[in-house]
């Protein structure tokens, strides 16, 4: 690595607040201050969940070897919109205070895409005129995403145009640009965008601070068991894999749980039916020991998206299935780059969006199939290993920060560097 700089690592929710990213920034920020960088962490208290919201942390506290700083908020709930948005303006005011009032400035500044569009402008605005350097990370792409779930504020009209532009700008202006697929970089050459910036790095799997939970799922009874982890949205298609499960007689010995809250879970259990609590189950919202847990129980992980999301998104729970030696079952569009590498990696199989006749033709093969499933779960655990581990990550990152402050700077060729070019 160059010389020690000072980072600064934004985003609004970070541990023990339980999204994804929230975990993988804690492990992002103490490999960097093992590193020999000053890092801190800008976020607000946990309150992603209404269990956080009751963890109140220390304003300043240092946690393996690096600062984490939380601001104020104003109380908020999911249903609390006024509260919300009144939010997304503090955050920022935050950000453009500590960036710019701060008397040594940082290096390098990175935030991500929560809340979307405006906290990656605030943050790369006050780095450039503080003359550090900027590095967005991509998580998803707004207002693709909105525009795509039919958003009726940020995804049409006006406002969407002025999105779009400002986070045209940011790209542009950004030291480094961080994206999760060759479909994300993809999307972003479809702006217009020169893509000299813009590196691809994948998440990593996720570990819990404890062991994985046991009997997650319940006793095991010989069942083949497909399980979905993760936000019961809209975007995910779900109500495909209950028609799959009505199609598939008990005597194929096929069973779904089903982790997570969200909003389509109310509709999700109604459309169950009488398969509710014998052949489907949902085990609401659990911490990470229990997920990681259900997932080493589990034969089957599924990964869906509605069509267009995986061009400016990549699941994250894909590489914590892998981790698990998990199998992948992945409802997207069979040109994707995760669908390309489920078939290339032989770690499962895919599906087309709403194809309810063809998952369940698929599961009933492989359940019969134990041979080829368990080469499908060495290879899940061989492939987690190589591509998706924090360590391979991690080296990425060690990459990453010793390019040339050059866009476009070339990196000396090796396996790794591939994935960031």
């Amino acid at each position: 690595l160059p010389g020690a700089m000072r980072i600064l690592l934004i985003h609004r929710y970070f541990w023990p607040d339980s999204p994804p990213y929230a975990s993988m920034l804690r492990v992002i920020a103490r490999h960097l201050a093992e590193q020999g960088h000053d890092v801190t962490v800008l976020t607000t208290q946990p309150s992603y969940t209404r269990e956080t919201s009751q963890w109140k942390r220390p304003r300043v506290e240092e946690m393996d070897g690096f600062r984490v700083v939380r601001k104020w908020m104003f109380p908020e709930s999911k249903s609390n919109w006024l509260a919300r948005i009144a939010n997304v303006g503090v955050f920022l005011f935050h950000i453009l205070a500590h960036i710019l009032l701060r008397r040594r400035r940082y290096e390098l500044v990175t935030a991500s895409t929560m809340p979307p569009v405006v906290v990656g402008a605030a943050a790369c605005g006050a780095t450039r005129l503080r003359r550090g350097r900027f590095l967005y990370h991509c998580m998803d792409l707004y207002p693709e995403v909105a525009e795509l779930a039919g958003s009726r504020w940020l995804g049409r009209g006006p406002l969407r145009g002025l999105l779009g532009w400002l986070d045209r700008r940011t790209c542009r202006k950004a030291w480094r640009v961080l994206v999760l697929s060759q479909d994300m970089q993809a999307a972003l050459a479809a702006r217009g965008l020169e893509t000299t910036n813009i590196r691809i790095l994948n998440n990593f799997a996720l570990e819990a601070e404890e062991a994985p939970s046991q009997g997650v799922l319940g006793p095991d009874q010989g069942r083949f068991r497909v399980l979905f982890a993760g936000n019961l949205g809209r975007f995910q298609g779900l109500e495909t894999v209950l028609e799959a499960a009505q199609k598939l007689p008990a005597e194929a010995g096929i069973e779904f749980h089903f982790l997570g809250d969200g909003a389509a879970k109310q509709s999700l259990e109604q459309q169950a039916g009488e398969l509710l609590g014998e052949r489907v189950h949902f085990h609401g919202f659990r911490p990470l020991a229990d997920a990681l847990g259900a997932m080493r129980e589990a034969d089957l992980g599924i990964v869906s998206l509605q069509p267009g999301i995986v061009s400016v998104a990549y699941p994250s729970k894909t590489m914590t299935y892998l981790a698990a030696g998990l199998p992948i079952l992945a409802m997207v569009e069979r040109q994707s780059e995760l669908a390309e590498m489920v078939a290339r990696e032989e770690v499962g199989f895919t599906v087309e969006y709403g194809d309810a006749d063809g998952m369940a033709q698929g599961l009933r093969a492989i359940a019969a199939d134990r041979a080829r499933h368990t080469q499908w779960r060495r290879q899940a655990e061989r492939l987690a290993e190589r591509e998706f581990s924090a360590q391979a990550a991690l080296r990425r990152w060690d990459q990453l920060l010793a390019e040339d402050e050059v866009p476009g700077a070339t990196m000396v060729p090796s396996r790794d560097a591939d994935r960031l070019a």
